[in-house]
């Protein structure tokens, strides 16, 4: 009866990785086939060719696929670190200081988390043409470098720490940087791990800011790019957006199997103490 009871769990999880994936391998298989091939009725398993790279061919010498990348990373990079550096004070600040307004603000912070993006799209967008912060990576970056969800996750890991630490460390003659830096963020490298793997995801496959702030060709980050694929026809370029959506997830596997370790750690961690 276990070993019955196994192979059905067993079963179970194999087929819920086999219809996860399943969609990945179709976009890989379609970046090795021509147009034709891939709007077909037939349906294929497998490539004609393998060797097939026309598509990557294509977007390597007739695409600005480079400067699509380079603009996804720069954005991505620039708005991690900002978030880390904003979020980890914040939280900081938050959990271990005390001053007039500390739970007003939180509170405030939390209600934020309830409202939708789309709202604040238009003011956001109002404020980056009086700016002249349109088609810049000002534009892109400044309004996506803190983030509330962060703030939250940082605080609630960093209040787990023991403040008996701090009051050691500030009778040796420690000040509170030193105690950010030395106890707080050596001790919660899975919360900001975490923080470090959904910022990158969230910038790196957001489509809807940038597609309002960037009107530029050269200044399109890979997701707005990917959208506006299209044949002389109008149709979608589906051999070139599978190429460039292979090349587009690659960073992500990256970042993710780095630090995976700490993301479950991280979120757990983050969510037993208020």
């Amino acid at each position: 009866m276990k070993i019955l009871k196994r192979i059905i769990i067993v079963f179970i999880i194999l087929s819920i990785v086999f219809f996860a994936l399943f969609p990945f391998y179709i976009m890989l298989k379609d970046s090795f086939e021509p147009y034709e091939r891939i709007v077909s009725f037939d349906f294929h398993l497998l490539p004609d060719k393998i060797t097939y790279i026309d598509n990557y061919k294509e977007m390597f010498i007739n695409h600005h696929i480079l400067r699509w990348l380079g603009n996804s990373f720069i954005v991505a990079i620039l708005a991690v670190t900002g978030s880390l550096i904003l979020d980890i004070l914040a939280a900081f600040a938050l959990s271990r200081l005390n001053f007039p307004g500390k739970n007003l603000l939180f509170s405030i912070i939390l209600m934020t988390l309830m409202i939708s993006i789309q709202v604040i799209m238009v003011p956001l967008y109002l404020l980056m043409i009086k700016f002249n912060w349109l088609d810049t990576y000002t534009g892109l970056i400044v309004p996506i470098m803190t983030s509330p969800f962060a703030i939250f996750l940082l605080k609630q890991n960093f209040m787990q720490i023991p403040r008996e630490l701090d009051e050691a460390a500030l009778i040796d003659g420690a000040n509170y940087i030193n105690i950010l830096f030395k106890i707080i963020i050596p001790n919660s490298l899975a919360a900001i791990g975490t923080v470090v793997v959904i910022k990158f995801m969230w910038v790196w496959g957001d489509y809807l800011w940038p597609s309002l702030v960037v009107k530029d060709d050269l200044m399109r980050t890979l997701p707005v790019a990917i959208a506006m694929l299209r044949t002389p026809t109008g149709t979608v370029s589906w051999d070139l957006l599978t190429a460039t959506s292979v090349i587009a997830v690659i960073p992500i596997i990256i970042i993710f199997m780095y630090l995976q370790k700490y993301f479950v750690k991280g979120i757990t961690e983050g969510a037993i103490k208020g």
